[in-house]
């Protein structure tokens, strides 16, 4: 059925597709020149988005308070757990921190994700903007193939809209999250291999069962999703990012931050991209190895085309650990125009920045979001954050995503048998002690 609201144009070819109905049995590809790549078009987008965002009287919170830019016809098709009501903190700590040990001034902001609704990562975003199109288009199934925060949110979202999925995960993968995806009367598989093995399996699943497999990390609905975070920078800061962090798996993210910043040019407003500054965890970064090797050649020709693969990559968080980096190629060029950088941090100093970071803030992250945040240290340590800036750090998911995670984090405490072996305790000590174990991983 064609859509008066929206239409997907290809990113290579401009071709159009009325409907996702159509793009569904086109395999999610352009059926003019078989490109995997999608913008969703809102011809109306000019008029509509400054009542969007100036509208404080909205019929939907959050997330689908953006419905007319989100690709739904039918309201009643919606799949929502309340996600997107999240709010945006000011971290003055690590302002000062700042200042203080760097000689930088700057703001630095939290995106608070760790508070969707729903499982508590960004995931939720897509989860529901996926689920209201598969219901709208009438899927019955889905499958996926996830290091594991994907495939609960879409476990989640998706039994709302009465769709089956199907879920791949490596054999890294948390039990916990393989659990969740079963509560939610779904079917995950645990695959013998890597992320890269567990993708292979579930496209060959949805190939012999004739199912819809999802996109990846160029998936026009994941995108469609996750850009109203840029909405609400709009709509809830005093002032814009210049600076966007977050952790980097697939990079989803940037590319959907690049997204809104396509329709806010539509829509004619003067806004610059934030330099993105994403971090990868140092057991698993094909992305920012392949960038730091790039950068000391001067970035020659192709070499956004030339990255390492990891296979089978030991790593304590399996959410961070997509070896085969396909979306590099076009990822990498976006962070180079916004004049920003890929880096790697320790995992070794997730427990150290999660312990900090509750301390001075009662906000218990998860270990990506610790990575993310520990990325954001170093580039202050290293010079790329500059004075002026105004900092977005994603916070993607909370710690009770990752209770394995939340053991290594509790501080063990020893029995006592009297109160002469209980001292009393130093704030302010604790307090430098949680900063120089910190340090130790700059």
């Amino acid at each position: 059925m064609k859509s008066a609201k929206f239409h997907l144009q290809c990113l290579f070819c401009q071709a159009r597709t009325d409907s996702f109905q159509a793009w569904f049995r086109h395999g999610q590809q352009c059926p003019k020149c078989g490109g995997g790549q999608a913008d969703v078009i809102y011809p109306r987008n000019g008029r509509t988005l400054q009542k969007i965002l100036h509208n404080h009287t909205v019929a939907m919170p959050g997330l689908w308070r953006y419905i007319d830019v989100l690709p739904i016809n039918d309201k009643r098709n919606i799949v929502s757990a309340g996600e997107g009501v999240v709010p945006i903190d000011r971290w003055r700590f690590f302002e000062r921190t700042a200042k203080e040990v760097f000689g930088i001034r700057c703001r630095v902001y939290a995106h608070r994700h760790d508070n969707n609704y729903a499982t508590g990562t960004f995931k939720d975003l897509a989860g529901s903007v996926v689920a209201s199109v598969l219901k709208e288009s009438g899927i019955p199934d889905y499958v996926v193939a996830s290091t594991g925060n994907v495939g609960v949110a879409y476990a989640r979202y998706l039994a709302g809209a009465g769709t089956t999925l199907y879920a791949f995960i490596p054999r890294n993968s948390s039990v916990t999250q393989e659990a969740e995806i079963s509560c939610f009367g779904q079917k995950a598989f645990r695959v013998d291999g890597d992320y890269q093995k567990a993708k292979e399996f579930a496209a060959s699943f949805a190939a012999e069962h004739g199912m819809v497999l999802a996109a990846g990390n160029f998936d026009p609905m994941r995108i469609e999703a996750k850009k109203t975070m840029a909405y609400e920078w709009l709509r809830l800061m005093p002032e814009f990012p210049t600076v966007y962090i977050q952790a980097l798996s697939g990079g989803t993210g940037p590319l959907a931050v690049a997204k809104a910043f396509r329709e806010f040019d539509a829509a004619g407003l003067s806004l610059t991209l934030p330099r993105f500054l994403l971090v990868q965890s140092d057991k698993c970064p094909p992305m920012a190895e392949a960038w730091k090797k790039a950068k000391a050649q001067g970035f020659p020709e192709g070499w956004e085309r030339n990255y390492p693969i990891y296979h089978n990559p030991r790593t304590s968080i399996p959410t961070l650990a997509t070896g085969y980096p396909k979306t590099y190629p076009v990822l990498a060029p976006l962070v180079r125009r916004s004049g920003g950088e890929i880096l790697a941090f320790s995992e070794k100093g997730a427990l150290a920045v999660t312990r900090l970071t509750a301390f001075e803030s009662a906000v218990r992250m998860g270990p990506a979001a610790a990575v993310a945040v520990g990325g954001f240290l170093k580039t202050l340590a290293s010079g790329l954050i500059r004075n002026g800036d105004v900092v977005l750090l994603n916070i993607g998911e909370g710690i009770r995503r990752a209770p394995e995670f939340m053991k290594r984090l509790v501080a063990a405490s020893s029995p006592v048998a009297s109160l002469d072996a209980c001292p009393l305790m130093d704030r302010k000590a604790y307090e430098k002690e949680l900063w120089e174990n910190v340090s130790r991983f700059l």
